[in-house]
C-alpha cells in the first residue's frame, strides 16, 4: 500500500537529494550501510526508553533506505550484490528495532507485552521469507496488507504517541503480519496449481 502511493512521493521530494549525491560520488551501498547504522541508534533509544527518538531516527534510516535504491537506479549503480545487501540490512534492522523494544518492555517488566513482540517479530520475518522463498521458486509474492514499509510506518506512528501506542501496534502487527503469511501461501499455492506446471495442465497437454 505504501510502495503504491506514498513511495512514489517520496521519490519525487528526495530526487534532489539523490541527484546531490550522484554528482558527490555516493556509493548506493553506502547509504544502505548508513540506514543500518542508524537503525541501530534507534534501536538503543528504544532500548533505553526514548520511544519518540527512537521512531524519528528510523524515519531516516527509512529516507536512507528509499535513496540508496534511487541513487543506484538514476546513477545506474545498480548491482546484484547491492540488491541483496539491501534485503540482508533491512532484516538486521527489523531485528534490531524489535530487540530495543524487547529490551524497553522487559525493563519495564511488561511480559505480555514482550510475548506479543514474539509474535509481531517472527510474523515480520515469515512474511520477508515467503516472499524470498516464492521468488525462489519463479513466483512474484508481493501480496498482503503488512509487508516492511507498512510494519516499520506503524512502529514509528505507535512509538511517536507513546508506550500505549506502541503496544497497541505490536499486536496488531502480530495479528496482520502472520495474516499476511498465511494470505501470501495461499497466493502461491493459487498460482502454482494454476500455472503450467500444474498436474492438471499437464494432464490436459498429455
Amino acid at each position: 500500500m505504501l510502495d503504491k502511493y506514498l513511495k512514489k512521493w517520496c521519490l519525487v521530494i528526495l530526487r534532489p537529494l539523490a541527484h546531490l549525491f550522484i554528482r558527490l560520488g555516493f556509493r548506493p551501498d553506502w547509504l544502505t550501510l548508513m540506514g543500518l547504522v542508524m537503525n541501530v541508534g534507534a534501536t538503543a533509544a528504544f532500548a533505553k526508553g526514548y520511544l519518540q527518538w527512537g521512531a524519528l531516527i528510523m524515519i531516516v534510516a527509512g529516507l536512507c533506505d528509499i535513496l540508496d535504491g534511487q541513487v543506484a537506479r538514476e546513477g545506474h549503480k545498480e548491482t546484484k550484490f547491492g540488491a541483496l545487501l539491501d534485503s540482508t540490512t533491512d532484516r538486521y534492522s527489523e531485528i534490531f528495532i524489535y530487540f530495543g523494544i524487547g529490551a524497553y518492555l522487559i525493563g519495564r517488566d511488561e511480559w505480555i507485552a514482550s510475548g506479543i513482540l514474539f509474535f509481531a517479530i517472527t510474523g515480520s520475518l515469515m512474511v520477508s521469507y515467503v516472499r524470498a522463498r516464492a521468488e525462489g521458486l519463479g513466483e512474484d509474492c508481493k501480496v498482503g496488507f503488512m509487508q516492511r514499509p507498512e510494519r516499520l510506518t506503524a512502529l514509528a506512528v505507535g512509538s511517536l504517541i507513546g508506550h500505549q501506542g506502541l503496544v497497541f501496534v505490536l499486536v496488531l502487527l502480530a495479528v496482520t503480519t502472520n495474516y499476511t503469511v498465511v494470505e501470501r501461501l495461499a497466493h502461491i499455492r493459487n498460482r502454482l496449481k494454476s500455472g503450467p506446471n500444474s498436474p492438471a495442465s499437464v494432464q490436459q497437454s498429455q
